[in-house]
């Protein structure tokens, strides 16, 4: 049975791990770094297996920032994005943030994210070191 955890405190080593699953880097020395603050964190667990992990950046009024949302292979297309999402934009709402945004680097990706009412904009981003 999955438990959905929000304001979850899932170790950096777990979340290194969800993101190498899906083929992205670790971050492992991100991840563990007093200076991140998440505002929100969610997470789905299979009994002590982390499968779904979602974080939020937000300066707790105006922006908040969808990252890392992160399903496990064998896990996805079985909901679990769908209910982090839902719980985190729940929450989000509930705090009156004004504005959610969310980046997402693939195009098939697009019609997940317009499902929870995101439309796409221009934006840019740039990394500005290597991957971990």
């Amino acid at each position: 049975m999955l438990n959905y955890v929000m304001d979850a405190s899932a170790s950096p080593e777990r979340v290194a791990a969800l993101r190498r699953s899906v083929g992205w880097g670790g971050m492992e020395a991100e991840l563990g770094d007093p200076a991140l603050h998440d505002y929100l964190r969610a997470a789905c667990y299979d009994g002590e297996r982390l499968v779904g992990f979602l974080a939020v950046v937000s300066n707790g009024a105006t922006d908040a920032y969808i990252q890392d949302v992160i399903v496990h292979p064998d896990y996805q297309r079985k909901g679990v994005g769908t209910e982090l999402m839902n719980r985190a934009i729940a929450r989000l709402k509930s705090d009156q943030i004004y504005m959610i945004s969310v980046i997402y680097g693939e195009e098939s990706l697009r019609p997940f994210y317009e499902k929870f009412g995101f439309t796409t904009m221009l934006c840019g981003q740039m990394e500005t070191r290597p991957e971990s």
